[in-house]
């Protein structure tokens, strides 16, 4: 009978046949490696620099087009190009193009215009204009505010304003009655006061007939009180009085 032999602890570890196949693994590995180093540094000496992502990146590079006479003189030609920009440099808009363009149309005209003391440029100034009311001639010798009223039918407002009783300076002509009309200064009334003339008072109101032109008309003053009615009245009368 055979003898068993115990194991030993060298027997349980890999088997030489499994020893051998990692060994061959590893030494290709690092044959590999050592390849791969030589033609890196074959690059290296022959072109001066390694491979940059920008080459990787140029049309035609890493591709079958690479050998290719055009192309490969066109992906040369690219990646050999340097921006002429950074993105650190300032960059001018369009904006700022106008901005310079207007600052030089400005710099212009202000040299082109002469330089004016302060206060001697001609100025545009309203000036105040003489408006002529056929009145220079006349003295008001009564003047109040009034509303005057005209009968057409019915009593009517033609308009709120001052009333004056004017006499001429040299008598030549026979006093009148003129309103205007406010803010306008619309003459709403111009009569003149002849011998015979209607004229009554009532209450607020001095109520007379007149002519306007060639026509017959009945005009009702109304005045802010009775007392103002009466001086008015008197004041008619008395141009009346005056002419006779």
């Amino acid at each position: 009978m055979k003898r068993e032999r115990s194991l030993s602890p060298s027997d349980l570890s890999t088997p030489p046949n499994k020893k051998i196949l990692i060994e061959r693994t590893t030494e290709s590995i690092v044959k590999r490696q050592e390849t791969i180093n030589v033609s890196n540094n074959k690059l290296k000496k022959t072109s001066g620099f390694t491979t940059s992502l920008k080459s990787k990146h140029v049309f035609g590079s890493g591709t079958k087009y690479t050998n290719n006479a055009l192309t490969g003189s066109f992906a040369g030609i690219l990646s050999s190009q340097k921006p002429k920009f950074s993105i650190f440099d300032k960059q001018t808009s369009q904006n700022d193009e106008d901005e310079e363009e207007n600052n030089n149309d400005d710099d212009k005209e202000s040299d082109t215009k002469e330089e004016v003391p302060f206060g001697t440029e001609i100025q545009t100034l309203l000036q105040k204009q003489e408006v002529l009311t056929g009145e220079e001639d006349e003295i008001a010798q009564h003047i109040v505010r009034a509303k005057l009223y005209r009968m057409d039918g019915q009593w009517k407002e033609r308009g709120v304003g001052t009333l004056r009783l004017n006499y001429s300076k040299n008598n030549e002509t026979v006093p009148r009655l003129v309103m205007r009309a406010d803010n306008v200064l619309r003459v709403i009334l111009n009569i003149a006061l002849f011998n015979g003339m209607h004229v009554k008072r009532q209450d607020k109101f001095v109520k007379l007939s007149a002519f306007e032109g060639s026509k017959l008309v009945h005009l009702a003053i109304k005045l802010s009180n009775p007392n103002a009615a009466d001086e008015l009245y008197k004041a008619i009368m008395d141009a009346i009085t005056s002419r006779a």
